[in-house]
């Protein structure tokens, strides 16, 4: 029985070596205009980064939506895998840029995880991706702490989409037919829905999971520190 530590398994080595690639493709692709207002959508797949690449396009915005390397230099708007993206290198070299942390609850997160792959993964595979999960969250907020070029929402909750557009700027609240995030999905595995309710209660987040919350007790001591950060933020839960 697994107590909810994390340890280290194959996608640590794979986002590893995903990070590396994506760092030296950035290092050498054109850049285009640096002081473009360019659009980075910097949370995990499956959290909505669909909508928010149509609400970009319904902006008149060039928009990318896709996990192979971002072509910076060439489109105004990012989004898919932005959780292994170089986005410290990409709010240095623009400093007009938006960035926005997309995300959804836990478990909603966790679940559609599993309904994208027919595989079961263990107890201890969803444990490691909710660790990995607060890590990113935990780095992103320290990163953009009391910033206005920075937002995070939960593309889940009622209003996502206009409450982007409006921090934003974007004359579009949504694109035509509104959002087109996957709601509701259920794994198509059962031992997969088993496992990730083992591994909420392992971890002690049962309840925690149905809500859009961005500091969790998974960040233990920084949890004081990194509640500041995201007071600090425009931030939809």
């Amino acid at each position: 029985m697994t107590d909810g530590r994390r340890t280290t398994d194959l996608n640590d080595v794979a986002f590893a070596v995903i990070r590396a690639r994506m760092r030296l493709h950035f290092l050498f692709t054109p850049k285009g205009d640096r002081q473009a207002a360019k659009y980075f959508v910097i949370g995990h797949p499956r959290c909505g980064t669909t909508s928010l690449h149509k609400l970009f396009e319904a902006n008149g915005l060039r928009s990318y939506h896709d996990s192979k390397d971002w072509q910076t230099g060439r489109f105004d708007a990012f989004s898919d895998f932005g959780q292994v993206r170089p986005v410290a290198a990409y709010d240095r070299t623009y400093p007009n840029a938006r960035f926005i942390l997309n995300f959804r609850p836990l478990r909603p997160y966790l679940v559609s995880i599993a309904a994208h792959h027919q595989k079961v993964f263990s107890v201890q595979n969803f444990i490691n991706e909710a660790h990995r999960r607060a890590d990113w969250f935990a780095w992103v907020l320290t990163h953009f702490e009391g910033r206005r070029d920075f937002m995070a929402v939960n593309i889940e909750a009622e209003g996502a989409l206009p409450a982007v557009a409006d921090h934003f700027g974007l004359t579009r609240p949504e694109p035509e037919g509104g959002s087109r995030h996957n709601m509701g999905q259920r794994p198509r595995l059962a031992e997969n829905a088993a496992n990730i309710e083992a591994a909420l209660d392992a971890l002690g987040l049962a309840d925690e999971a149905a809500q859009g919350v961005l500091v969790s007790r998974l960040h233990g001591p920084r949890q004081a520190a990194l509640t500041r950060a995201r007071d600090s933020v425009r931030v939809v839960e």
